[in-house]
């Protein structure tokens, strides 16, 4: 629910010409944070969205813990995309011992971030975002009209839960996948099984991309950097990090080139690309890597609107019906054998590894003593990415709208915010709009 408390001062003032608004609770986005806007004599003064979720000290608790702790504990980060934190870090901690692991670990990883990004995307699509675009509260309110939508989007979800299942172990922070490689490798049967039902649900992923391109977005056009990945087969789990306009920095050098800041006010990180605002996610993703989408997904790229930030709903939709092709092609032409994860030894040294999360691009970087106990960690979440870009759609968005209704303004902030599906927990619950009129 959505509720609005016009305080008695406010109603005061409103007769004045000078009124606040507040938004107590916006549902549907996952983490806290507030949004304040200050109106002049109709004109847009000040947009702030700030993260006030308690600290996590997240990079704090995994100091001075041995290599083997800090996956399971990085996983925690986030319940939805934990497969995502879980193979960063594993990454990071790999190329800090010098661990090449086997190809078979590099497909079945790969495999994993797919079916982790498809049950991501699904879950944003269907139950947070679209209530708003057929006009329900929720997905709850939606299935009373639309229930083979709902229950289409339950039946995607399961099936990417069951993927990340038996390939991770468990539906969130899987314990598979460890240093080195797998501790145990999934059952042949279980992935047959797997086949014949993304087969069988393909249609269902089709569906699910005529469904989001059809929708109306509202209209918004800007210029901004897209950050992503760059490989040949639109892989989430390793690539070379491109932006719009070519390759804009290594791996190794993201600190020369990404500055982090903390607001006042804020627990959350934000990050400038030199001094400016960026995005990632599915949309840049499509923009700066589209051509390795699968042939059928690859077909949609003429339908989105690059420019507008709305179309990362579309963008997501695309990347499911891309999921479910790479995930049939993968269990197709791979038989899955017995292995030990590699042997090593921890050194000194320092690791940094990208993947592609749901939201966008996520950094993990450490640094370990000889004995294999991490010294230093910095991790980057993509919403912290695109926390600055959020702020900069919406002085784009609010002055042509500011004369509408209140209710009207606040739904399309909300739809704005709710389309880069951002994780505030993550980056340290968006929960109050405050709109300062004079």
């Amino acid at each position: 629910m959505i509720a609005m408390a016009l305080n008695k001062k406010s109603r005061k003032e409103a007769g004045k010409g000078s009124k606040t608004i507040k938004l107590e609770h916006i549902t549907k986005i996952e983490g806290h944070a507030k949004l304040n806007l200050k109106v002049e004599s109709n004109e847009l003064k000040k947009v702030k969205l700030d993260v006030y979720e308690s600290a996590r000290f997240f990079e704090s608790l995994v100091l001075c813990r041995r290599y083997d702790d800090i996956s399971p504990l990085t996983s925690r980060i986030c319940g939805i995309c934990s497969p995502s934190h879980s193979m960063t870090s594993l990454m990071a901690t790999e190329d800090a011992f010098g661990v090449k692991v086997s190809d078979q670990t590099h497909t079945l990883r790969d495999l994993l971030l797919y079916g982790t990004v498809f049950q991501n995307h699904v879950l944003h699509l269907y139950i947070l975002a679209l209530p708003d675009y057929l006009g329900f509260d929720s997905a709850i309110a939606m299935a009373s009209k639309h229930r083979d939508v709902v229950q289409r989007a339950l039946q995607l979800k399961k099936l990417g839960n069951e993927l990340v299942t038996v390939i991770g172990g468990r539906e969130i922070h899987p314990f598979t996948a460890v240093v080195g490689g797998f501790s145990k490798i999934p059952e042949k049967e279980r992935l047959d099984g797997l086949l014949s039902r993304f087969k069988a649900m393909r249609k269902d992923a089709k569906a699910t991309v005529d469904l989001f391109l059809k929708l109306k977005y509202p209209k918004l056009e800007r210029e901004s950097q897209a950050f992503a990945f760059v490989n040949d087969k639109h892989s989430f789990y390793r690539g070379k990090i491109n932006c719009t306009g070519g390759v804009c920095y290594s791996e190794k050098d993201y600190e020369n080139v990404f500055e982090e800041h903390i607001k006042k006010g804020s627990t959350a990180k934000y990050v400038l690309y030199r001094g400016k605002p960026f995005f990632n996610g599915a949309l840049a993703r499509l923009l700066v890597n589209g051509d390795s989408l699968s042939k059928d997904a690859r077909k949609y790229l003429g339908e989105v609107n690059f420019k507008n930030p709305f179309h990362n709903n579309a963008a997501q939709a695309i990347e499911v019906l891309h999921c479910f092709d790479r995930i049939i092609e993968i269990l197709e032409n791979n038989n899955f054998r017995d292995e030990n994860p590699v042997e090593f030894s921890p050194k000194p040294g320092r690791g940094i590894a990208y993947t592609e999360a749901p939201r966008g691009l996520l950094v993990h970087d450490y640094t370990y003593d000889e004995t294999g106990h991490l010294m230093k960690a910095n991790i980057i979440t993509p919403t912290a990415q695109n926390l600055k870009q959020m702020e900069e759609d919406l002085k784009i968005m609010v002055p042509p709208i500011l004369n509408k209704p209140e209710q009207k303004i606040k739904g399309q902030i909300e739809m704005l915010i709710r389309s880069y599906d951002p994780c505030f927990s993550c980056s340290a619950h968006f929960l109050d709009l405050k709109i300062e009129r004079r």
